[in-house]
């Protein structure tokens, strides 16, 4: 039995690090291009326009360095169509987290994975160290978005400062919720609780991930993704808030 618990809280670390929004270590595991200054030319001084609206837009944050032109180009877009990607994004995870419920609840029902392979209270340890990073990298309240981003849309109060830090003690307080009330307290009822605590975490904190997308907000600093990064970002993501919805 500890063979198999120890075999597979490497395999599930592997597989489901990256599915955890916000962690540094899925991003400096995505395809990245360094930023690196370069004389002026006649190309680069037609996009400044476009570098000034993303410092405006970004201005309320604790370090405009960490923006980039982002490659979506959502951010130079009317406000009702930034607002349009916005309730898409969100509209399509919440969908496909439905959809998949069902489909991650039926497999604890099969004996060999359920034996062998279905262990998700050890995405706890996950959310753990995912909560306790918010403490360390400063570069969490960049990505953290202003007021009126996506053309007025958003429009939560409190400061960066505040949201980094109190989602980073959601993340650990409810990972290690989920890991002990299966592993200790033997309590699917707490088991549940968590897994829809967290979920319903999951998709809060989406809107900084989007953030990036749309406007270029970077973790780590310094580092662009490119579209192709942040689609598979959002299909991680899908498949995370799947996998908590069928732990319900």
């Amino acid at each position: 039995m500890i063979t198999n618990i120890l075999r597979n809280t490497f395999l599930i670390s592997i597989l489901v690090c990256s599915l955890v929004t916000g962690s540094l270590g899925f991003n400096a595991a995505l395809p990245r291009k360094k930023l690196t200054a370069t004389s002026p030319t006649k190309s680069s001084l037609r996009i400044s326009p476009l570098r000034t609206s993303i410092v405006t837009l970004h201005s309320s944050t604790s370090d405009e360095d960490s923006i980039a032109p982002p490659p979506s180009g959502i951010n130079v877009l009317p406000a009702w169509q930034q607002q349009a990607a916005f309730v898409a994004c969100f509209g399509s995870l919440g969908l496909s987290t439905a959809l998949l419920k069902t489909p991650f609840h039926a497999i604890s029902d099969v004996p060999f994975i359920h034996t062998y392979l279905w262990h998700p209270e050890l995405l706890g340890l996950i959310f753990i160290l995912a909560g306790v990073s918010h403490f360390f990298v400063d570069e969490f309240m960049d990505i953290f978005p202003p007021l009126g981003t996506w053309g007025g849309l958003w429009q939560l109060p409190g400061s960066a400062k505040f949201h980094v830090y109190w989602t980073g003690v959601a993340e650990a307080g409810g990972g290690l919720g989920l890991l002990l009330s299966k592993s200790v307290l033997h309590s699917d009822a707490l088991f549940s609780t968590f897994a829809a605590l967290l979920l319903g975490l999951s998709i809060a904190v989406y809107p900084a991930n989007f953030y990036m997308y749309t406007h270029g907000a970077q973790l780590p600093k310094g580092v662009e993704m490119d579209n192709k990064s942040h689609a598979g970002r959002f299909v991680a993501q899908i498949v995370l808030c799947g996998v908590l919805a069928g732990m319900i």
